[in-house]
């Protein structure tokens, strides 16, 4: 009975892969029964049974494990749930996929902001998130055209901040660093002020909330309104994703 067994699970095997798949199979499977009758040959009788069986576990791990390369992480863990009635882990998985949908639609947001800053050269603070990590590169005026050209030239001032209040500018300085030591006074750290494109209307100077590339960098410190001496060339937020350049 069990040998008829055995032989409707190969027909049906065969059935779902092709005579070239069948050949490694077979290879394997004829090596470990081999294997086993040798060892168990020489320290007792023969049980070709058993020899078979474990033959056939032998290879049908190995293809489970190299089906299984084929999935991804969550695929895996969401098939075990599955099978073994694991609820808690099934739980986790439906938290996990969660925040994975979230940081989808996250990233997808953000790549439409990019698309708009490019086309319009302009990045409203105002559709970055709250306590993002904004990373703005600033050029030598002179050196602009052929920084974006062919990117050769690194950025003179590179300033990174976390931003508070999007909507106001208001952000929180990060880092300020220069190619060129002493060229100009370098905003302090963990100081916070109002960032932006300057805008001056007569004796009127204010900050939009808005960073235009070409432009300088404005910002409010402390000391009212002002502007970096270098123009953005190019903007990241988060972990390098770039949104103006």
């Amino acid at each position: 009975m069990a040998r008829k067994r055995r032989a409707g699970d190969i027909d049906e095997a065969r059935d779902g892969l092709g005579a070239e798949s069948l050949l490694p199979i077979a290879q394997a499977l004829r090596d470990a029964i081999d294997a086993k009758l040798s060892g168990e040959g020489a320290s007792g009788p023969v049980d070709i049974e058993a020899a078979y069986d474990a033959a056939l576990s032998v290879v049908a791990e190995a293809i489970i494990a190299s089906r299984l390369e084929g999935l991804d992480a969550e695929q895996v863990l969401r098939l075990y749930a599955e099978q073994v009635g694991d609820d808690v882990l099934r739980e986790k998985l439906g938290r996990w996929a969660t925040a994975k949908a979230d940081e989808l639609d996250a990233r997808e947001r953000l790549e439409a902001l990019r698309r708009e800053a490019a086309r319009t050269g302009r990045l409203a603070l105002d559709v970055i998130d709250e306590g993002s990590r904004v990373t703005v590169y600033l050029f030598e005026p002179i050196q602009i055209s052929q920084a974006r050209r062919d990117g050769s030239i690194p950025p003179a001032r590179t300033i990174a901040l976390r931003l508070l209040d999007p909507s106001s500018g208001r952000a929180e300085v990060v880092s300020d660093t220069t190619l060129s030591r002493g060229s100009h006074e370098r905003l302090p750290v963990q100081t916070r002020g109002t960032i932006g494109s300057l805008v001056v209307d007569g004796e009127r100077r204010a900050l939009e909330p808005a960073l235009q590339r070409h432009a300088p960098l404005g910002h409010d410190f402390g000391d009212g309104p002002a502007s970096t001496a270098e123009v953005i060339g190019f903007v990241d937020v988060g972990d390098g994703l770039p949104l103006l350049g």
